[in-house]
């Protein structure tokens, strides 16, 4: 009897880090965290004013529902306070599900009034993982930064315990899931407050079905063109528009 509890003993922490190491499904809650006044020009008397009437962060939820090669983020909880946001900032509110098995992505984006379903090839990043550890949600999360758009740096932290390898919005391509996200030109970060290891069903990872049918090209191509009427503006929201 002692020699078999000397072997359940032994086997006991594999058992436990195997069990870690191989997640495959479940609904992650991100808290999505953006410096509002960061846009705001100082120079300016109207957005100094706006400084006064709109708190500095605004703070939201999604979730991200994954299983094995599928992923799907959208919005989640209400806020504990109702938000209060300047114009523009982070107005669209995405619905990703992201195909990392045929790699290509449908995302339902809403642009100031105007829907659109846009389906497109998932975005390449060429990541740098770097040594450094975060703890996040529980896990133990790798440093990783890349750049998309030419000129925009991301900072992800993604947990290998979590074989899926996405991640929140679009982001993906790390070997397991990004649980934590930054990205200083638009002041604004990503971190999982929480896994929920529940059962995912195909319902759960449905594309969503509304709104104007567009490639990835045409919708880059009709929004730059509306932020071209936006003047200063225009250059300093598209990113977060296309992102």
């Amino acid at each position: 009897m002692k020699l078999l509890f000397n072997i359940i003993a032994l086997l006991l922490p594999s058992f436990i880090w195997a069990q870690q190491q191989f997640i495959t499904q479940g609904k992650i809650e991100y808290e999505r965290k953006t410096n509002q006044h960061a846009f705001l020009d100082e120079n300016s008397v109207w957005d100094e004013m706006r400084k006064k009437a709109f708190p500095k962060f605004v703070t939201l939820y999604y979730d991200l529902t994954f299983k094995d090669d599928r992923t799907m983020f959208k919005t989640g909880r209400e806020p504990e306070t109702k938000q209060n946001k300047t114009w523009g900032v982070f107005d669209s509110e995405n619905t990703v599900l992201t195909k990392l098995d045929s790699n290509n992505a449908v995302t339902y984006r809403s642009f100031y009034g105007e829907n659109f379903l846009v389906t497109d090839s998932l975005r390449h990043i060429d990541w740098r993982i770097t040594p450094e550890i975060r703890k996040i949600a529980g896990f133990d999360c790798r440093k990783a930064v890349g750049r998309v758009m030419d000129s925009i740096v991301v900072i992800a932290f993604y947990t290998d315990e979590i074989v899926t390898g996405g991640g929140p919005e679009s982001f993906n391509g790390l070997p397991g899931m990004i649980l934590g996200l930054a990205i200083p030109r638009l002041h604004t970060t990503w971190y999982a407050t929480r896994l929920q290891l529940v059962e995912v069903t195909d319902k759960d990872l449905a594309a969503p079905k509304k709104g104007k049918k567009l490639t990835g090209n045409e919708y880059r191509t009709q929004i730059k063109e509306v932020l071209k009427n936006w003047g200063s503006d225009g250059a300093k929201f598209e990113y977060e528009f296309l992102l």
